[in-house]
């Protein structure tokens, strides 16, 4: 049996491991850091398409979003309306989430730091504004009639504080 040299293995090893952490750390670099804040204007472009289609500009809910500093909760529309709706999250452990709804109609996609996403995209934060853009693709969705499908989102926005 023929044995490979130690250190071209564990170089190997090494190698394997940095290429394996770097999505993770492309997509923790990615998450916005937003100080607490209300708002005040700022809508969504909402683009589904799959088992349901929806474009819409929607304007922000200010009653519904606020952030506190550790999170932030930026919701267009009203959630759980007949009238198209997206809530975008952004939490402790650094998920953003993506929910996007109308009447019975909805999907949820998510960014979670060290694992595989079916969305990308990034937000960029000033002290008086927020603006981002997200793409998910294979999203599964819970349909009007109750069925399962499967949906590709795009969502741009602007929300000003």
């Amino acid at each position: 049996m023929h044995r490979l040299p130690l250190l071209p293995c564990v170089v190997a090893i090494g190698l394997a491991a940095s290429l394996a952490a770097a999505p993770a750390a492309a997509q923790a670099d990615t998450f916005p850091t937003i100080s607490g804040r209300t708002y005040s204007g700022g809508s969504a472009k909402l683009t589904v398409t799959g088992s349901a289609n929806i474009s819409r500009e929607i304007p922000i809910n200010t009653q519904a979003s606020f952030g506190d500093g550790s999170s932030t909760w930026l919701q267009f529309g009203a959630s759980g309306s007949a009238e198209p709706n997206v809530l975008i999250t952004y939490g402790e452990t650094k998920e953003t989430g993506i929910i996007v709804g109308q009447g019975k109609f909805g999907a949820t996609g998510v960014i979670t730091p060290g694992e595989k996403s079916q969305c990308s995209g990034k937000a960029n934060v000033t002290s008086t504004l927020v603006t981002g853009e997200y793409t998910c693709t294979g999203v599964t969705s819970l349909n009007a009639d109750r069925s399962m499908g499967t949906v590709n989102i795009t969502v741009s926005f602007t929300a000003r504080s």
